[in-house]
C-alpha cells in the first residue's frame, strides 16, 4: 500500500468549487477578507478588483481552513505563481483561472497572518519543479477554533472531476501532470458509474472511532477518482480520494466502522502475477509467485524487484527499501534472474514498462465490478487499491463477489484473503 502513503504526503490540489455554505463559514471568511480588500490601500477597491478579489479569495480560504480541518495532508493547497499559469484558461480541473494579480492578493493574506506560504522550487528538469503551497496561519486557524467550523460548514467538496487523466511523468518525483480531454463514450461512462458509487458512499453509514489514530481524520473525505496515466484511458484507472486510504492499515480496521460493525480487508492474492499471465495468455504456476528457489523467506523483497519491473526496463538496481529485505551480497541482477527463470512465460511483458499501467488498468476495471456488485447488494464497499474494507459480517459474500468478478474479466480463478 505505498501508493497509499505517498498519496498522504502529496500536496492537496485546489478546489476552485470550495465555498462557505453555513452561516458562520461565511463570517470566519469574511475577517481575512475584508482585510485584504483594506490592505495597504489609501482608496477603497471597487468594480473588477472586487469582483476579482472575491472570486478568488473566497475559494482559496475555504481551501485553507478545509486543510486544516482535514489534518493538513501534505506541505499545504497548491496554487500557481508563476506568470506563465496565471490568467490561463480554464479546463475541467482548473475552472477557476487565477488573475495576474493573484500574487499580490496572495501576499496580502500573508502579510496579515491568515496564510503561510511554502515557496516552490524550480528545479531545472521537466516536470520536477516543485508547487508553491498555501496553509492556513495561527490567526486562521484560531478563527476556525472560535467559530467550531468543520468540514460540514463547506460545500462543493463533491462537485471535482473524477475522471482524472495523467500524461507520462518525465522523472523520479514528478508526478505526472493532469491533462485535458475531449469526452467520449467511455469517459463519460467510467464518470457516470463512480458518480453512482460516490453518491452511495456520501450517504453511507462510515464512522472512525478517533482514539484509534494520533491523527485528525476526516470521515467526510469519501469522493473516490480514477486516475489514468500515460495520457490514455487504458493505462492505470485506479481509484484514490477515500479517506480510508490514507490510514495505515492497522489503524484503519482498528478504527473504522460500517453500519456500527468492525470491518474487515479482503485482498486479491498474487494480483498482478496473475493478471500478467492472463495478459500472457497463460496459466499461472501452483504456489506462491514470489518464493523463488534460495530466496523463499525473502518473498516481500522479491515482491518490490517484480513490482518494479511490472513499470521499468531494464530493472538494474533493487527499488528503494529493497536493500535490507536481502541477504547481504544479493544483487539486483541475482533477483531480476531468477523470477525470470521462475515466470519465463512473462519475460516480453517485464521488458515492456507500459506492463504495469495496463495491469492497473484490470486491477481498476475489476474493482469497479467488485464495488457495482456490492452496491446492488446494499453493501457498504471501501476499496484500497487491490483491496476492499467491509463490516466483518459482509465477508463472505464479498469475497465470492470478488472471486466472481475476477473469473468474469480474465477466466481465471485467484485466492481472496483477509488483511
Amino acid at each position: 500500500m505505498a501508493d497509499a502513503t505517498n498519496e498522504l504526503r502529496r500536496d492537496t490540489w485546489f478546489n476552485p468549487l470550495l465555498y462557505p455554505g453555513t452561516r458562520r463559514s461565511n463570517e470566519v471568511i469574511g475577517v481575512p477578507l475584508i482585510a485584504v480588500k483594506e490592505h495597504g490601500r489609501e482608496r477603497a477597491m471597487t468594480g473588477r478588483g472586487v469582483d476579482a478579489l472575491f472570486r478568488v479569495m473566497i475559494p482559496l480560504l475555504a481551501n485553507l481552513i478545509c486543510h486544516y480541518l482535514s489534518g493538513d495532508p501534505g506541505q499545504g493547497v497548491a496554487v500557481p505563481l508563476a506568470k506563465r499559469e496565471l490568467g490561463k484558461k480554464t479546463n475541467r480541473y482548473e475552472p477557476l483561472s487565477f488573475p495576474r494579480s493573484f500574487p499580490k492578493m496572495l501576499k496580502a493574506v500573508t502579510d496579515l497572518g491568515y496564510a503561510q506560504v511554502i515557496k516552490g522550487r524550480y528545479s531545472g528538469l521537466p516536470g520536477q519543479s516543485k508547487r508553491t503551497t498555501v496553509r492556513a496561519a495561527p490567526k486562521l486557524v484560531q478563527l476556525i477554533r472560535e467559530h467550531g467550523l468543520t468540514l460540514e460548514d463547506f460545500k462543493g467538496h463533491d462537485d471535482q472531476e473524477v475522471i482524472i487523466l495523467k500524461r507520462p511523468k518525465r522523472g523520479y518525483e514528478d508526478e505526472g501532470e493532469r491533462i485535458d480531454y475531449e469526452d467520449t463514450s467511455t469517459t463519460n461512462r467510467f464518470r457516470a458509474e463512480l458518480q453512482s458509487i460516490n453518491a452511495r458512499l456520501r450517504k453511507a453509514d462510515i464512522q472512525f472511532i478517533p482514539t484509534a489514530h494520533t491523527k485528525r481524520v476526516n470521515v467526510s473525505a469519501r469522493q473516490l477518482r480514477r486516475q489514468f496515466t500515460l495520457g490514455k484511458f487504458d493505462r492505470g484507472g485506479r481509484l484514490f480520494g477515500g479517506f480510508w486510504e490514507n490510514l495505515p492499515k492497522p489503524v484503519r480496521l482498528l478504527g473504522l466502522r460500517i453500519e456500527s460493525e468492525r470491518v474487515v480487508g479482503l485482498d486479491y492474492s498474487h494480483l498482478n502475477p496473475v493478471l500478467a499471465y492472463y495478459l500472457a495468455d497463460g496459466e499461472p504456476p501452483p504456489g506462491d509467485a514470489y518464493a523463488l528457489p534460495g530466496l523463499e523467506e525473502h518473498r516481500e523483497g522479491v515482491k518490490k524487484v517484480f513490482n518494479a519491473m511490472l513499470f521499468k526496463h531494464p530493472v538494474d538496481q533493487l527499488p528503494r527499501g529493497a536493500r535490507k529485505l536481502f541477504p547481504r551480497r544479493t544483487t539486483c541482477a541475482d533477483v531480476t534472474g531468477a523470477i525470470l527463470q521462475r515466470h519465463p512465460k512473462l519475460k516480453p511483458l517485464l521488458s515492456n514498462p507500459e506492463i504495469g499501467h495496463r495491469l492497473q488498468f484490470l486491477e481498476g476495471e475489476i474493482m469497479m465490478r467488485v464495488l457495482r456488485q456490492c452496491q446492488e447488494r446494499s453493501i457498504i464497499a471501501l476499496p484500497v487499491f487491490d483491496c476492499v474494507v467491509v463490516k466483518a459480517s459482509a465477508e463472505e459474500g464479498v469475497r465470492r463477489i470478488m472471486v466472481q468478478q475476477f473469473k468474469a474479466v480474465t477466466n481465471l480463478d485467484i485466492a481472496v484473503k483477509r488483511e
